[in-house]
């Protein structure tokens, strides 16, 4: 590419609460994704996120930037992790460092946005980030696009910060949200969202699907896989149950394998424990993002035992689970938020009411038992899961930029 075309690229400033910390950090990695997809559609994506003790450069084909948010780095704990939220709920102290990021957060934004001149704002989740670029887009005059992905419309209640989230999409230049059911939970009558649901590296996952084994007659091993932050609204307290309902005849033949980390991770060991079947379920802590192919072709079911947490939070959409249908694995989850909209119930995949395991059993052991049923959910998923490839959600991000930036005639789609 000449100079002179590189110079005429839309710049594009991102603002986000998380974002990939290394090389191989799955914090918030969907962003990444979608970053690297929409500056191979010819935009300079330039992402502002907070800083934090472990990040590391890494090659991208975006510019990151952070903003520290304490005079002591290692005393950052407001982001990252299980997520702010759950972060705020464990360590209720944490609330002393929100106006710092606030402040910090607007502060090196304005400094960006004088520098660099963006053409457009994107923020990711509308409060804060959502609230402080439209309020960046009206002083520098600047079209801002928020997006909502979920946790900003469930868990933030309280009337307050609802009006906030209310007046930001009112105020934005345009808004998206990765479902109805997100876009619904803003509760906003007059100002529709545009329904873009995050991706998925659709090839990364589906080359190393398997087809599912034709006999299992004899009493081999089936592995239940999670794989998301534990965290209360993940449900895997409701998994743990499951797992231990299960018939007699198949407690020794399942394994149950756990990938992720987080505030509950202590309780559900002794749940575990508690529950006679320790010996039959695996904490695997984090795993890097580009080794989950693997987990998930080892895998016989995905389970998103998803509920609403004790805030209101839930599912704004559950990437997870495109993912496992990427990789051809029959998936299980719950009637809430926006799952059903990526999930029809015995069709790609079964949905079970939150907070049941007894259901949950009794899906579980449909499954295992079920071989056939196992193959038409795990075809009908891939075919589900591969209409959400970044290259064809990017386009469609492409296509709001476009409409967004002032006579954008190079690189929008």
């Amino acid at each position: 590419m000449t100079a002179e075309a590189e110079a005429r690229k839309p710049s594009v400033l991102w603002l986000t609460s998380s974002y990939p910390r290394y090389q191989n950090d799955s914090a918030s990695v969907f962003l990444r994704y979608l970053a690297e997809a929409l500056a191979k559609q010819n935009f300079d994506i330039r992402v502002l996120a907070p800083d934090h003790p472990d990040q590391c450069s890494y090659d991208s084909a975006v510019s990151l930037q952070h903003f520290r948010y304490s005079f002591n780095r290692r005393k950052q704990a407001l982001a990252y992790g299980s997520g702010i939220l759950p972060n705020l709920r464990v360590r209720p102290t944490l609330i002393f460092q929100v106006p710092g990021f606030i402040a910090a957060m607007f502060f090196r934004a304005a400094r960006e946005i004088v520098r660099d001149k963006p053409t457009l704002l994107h923020a990711h989740w509308i409060f804060p980030q959502g609230t402080l670029a439209v309020v960046l887009g009206k002083l520098f005059k600047i079209p801002v696009l928020v997006t909502a992905h979920g946790a900003d419309a469930f868990g933030l209640t309280g009337p307050g910060l609802a009006a906030i989230k209310r007046w930001t999409v009112q105020q934005a230049s345009a808004w998206t949200s990765n479902t109805q059911a997100t876009a619904g939970a803003v509760a906003c009558k007059h100002c529709g969202a545009v329904i873009l649901p995050m991706g998925i590296p659709f090839d990364c996952f589906a080359a190393v699907s398997k087809p599912i084994v034709t006999d299992k007659s004899h009493p081999e091993k089936y592995v239940v896989l999670f794989i998301g932050r534990l965290v209360e609204k993940k449900g895997v307290t409701d998994l743990i149950m499951a797992c231990a309902r299960l018939p007699n005849e198949l407690h020794e033949r399942v394994e149950l394998r756990i990938i992720g980390d987080g505030e509950e991770r202590q309780a559900l060991e002794m749940q575990a424990l508690r529950s006679g079947i320790s010996h039959h379920v695996t904490f695997l802590g984090r795993i890097a993002n580009h080794e989950l192919p693997d987990h998930y072709a080892n895998a016989d079911i995905f389970v998103a035992p998803s509920i609403v947490d004790s805030s209101g939070d839930t599912e704004g959409q559950g990437v997870i689970l495109l993912e496992a249908m990427a990789a051809g694995v029959p998936v299980v989850s719950t009637r809430t938020g926006g799952i059903g909209e990526v999930i029809e119930h015995a069709v790609n995949g079964i949905l079970v009411e939150p907070n049941c395991p007894e259901q949950l059993a009794e899906a579980l052991t449909t499954l295992i038992q079920d071989r056939q049923y196992r193959q038409r959910l795990s075809d009908a998923g891939k075919i589900t899961a591969s209409k959400y490839d970044w290259k064809a959600v990017s386009e469609t991000f492409a296509t709001v930029y476009q409409k967004l930036i002032p006579d954008c005639k190079y690189g929008c789609g």
